[in-house]
């Protein structure tokens, strides 16, 4: 068994070095290797949070398989010079690049983006975007730096300020009321209970959920094949879950902070609770989009 793997890697090491294309794909593919660790302990860190860390990865993932299923086709696409010569170009550029990305992350996705479309030019030309241009978006949102902090800049741009904070804050308060608790809203983002008063700020305003439901979603309905308009449907319906079911935590945040103690606070409002909160929501998104897929076909079998 030893003597046979160490066959093949000497066969793999082989086949890597035995052109010029063969060993750019391999320095490119070695820059890619170099932040794995710390792709990895993102992930787990951002999985641990409730993170939307996992739904990224996971598209980067399925973007790779839906390449890989397709590698018999991709053998047979012809490489013009220009993009050859532009693929090697991007993956010397990322070796160069190297060292910026261990320290920041956007340099680093940079890195990995600038390597894997090297690695594709070189290896099947420009036209592989266009013909596989799932699986090309699938690999570049799994590679996105951030993509909660893009989706924050913008609706901030574009809406008043503080505008969903303020929705949480009184739909919170209109809840508390409707259970029979002195619920009052001192100010735009606050609401106020005889034994203490929360702060809604933006972290608490269902956003981070709302953009992380809608990747899960996005990631989800590809998987499964789904057409664009119903992946776009569960998409809608993972955001509005999010919003909704972010309305009930902010009323348990303001009750604990009230009658509970900050021990209890600080529980619903740590990864301990972050986890519980995702879990649920996701349970009840699985539900309900098996519900409305469910519907769907028996409409289609009468």
């Amino acid at each position: 068994m030893k003597g046979k793997t160490l066959h093949t890697a000497e066969f793999w090491l082989y086949k890597s070095l035995e052109t010029f294309h063969s060993r750019m794909v391999t320095l490119g593919l070695f820059v890619g290797a170099c932040y794995l660790p710390l792709w990895l302990t993102k992930l787990v860190v951002g999985t641990l949070h409730g993170g939307g860390a996992i739904f990224t990865a996971a598209a980067l993932v399925l973007g790779l398989h839906r390449l890989w299923q397709q590698r018999q086709e991709l053998a047979g696409l012809e490489v013009n010079e220009g993009d050859r010569t532009l693929g090697y170009f991007l993956i010397g550029i990322s070796l160069l690049l190297l060292p910026l990305g261990f320290s920041t992350l956007w340099i680093q996705r940079v890195v990995w983006l600038q390597a894997f479309a090297g690695i594709a030019l070189s290896s099947w030309g420009a036209t592989v975007f266009g013909r596989y241009p799932i699986p090309t978006f699938l690999i570049v949102l799994g590679l996105f730096p951030e993509p909660t902090a893009v989706g924050v800049t913008l609706w901030q741009t574009f809406t008043p300020p503080q505008m969903l904070e303020r929705l949480m804050a009184w739909s919170g308060t209109i809840g508390l009321k409707a259970m029979g608790q002195p619920a009052v809203q001192i100010n735009p983002v606050s609401i106020a209970l005889p034994g203490g008063a929360v702060e809604v700020n933006w972290g608490c305003s269902g956003f981070d959920m709302a953009t992380v439901m809608a990747i899960a979603s996005l990631v989800v309905g590809l998987a499964i094949r789904e057409s664009i308009a119903k992946v776009t449907l569960m998409v809608v319906i993972g955001i509005a879950l999010a919003l909704i079911a972010n309305i009930p935590r902010i009323m348990l945040l303001a009750l604990s902070e009230a009658y509970w103690g900050k021990g209890a606070f600080d529980f619903w409002h740590g990864p301990w609770g972050g986890q519980i909160f995702a879990g649920t929501i996701f349970t009840i998104y699985y539900y309900v989009v098996m519900a409305i897929r469910k519907n769907r076909a028996l409409s289609r079998s009468h």
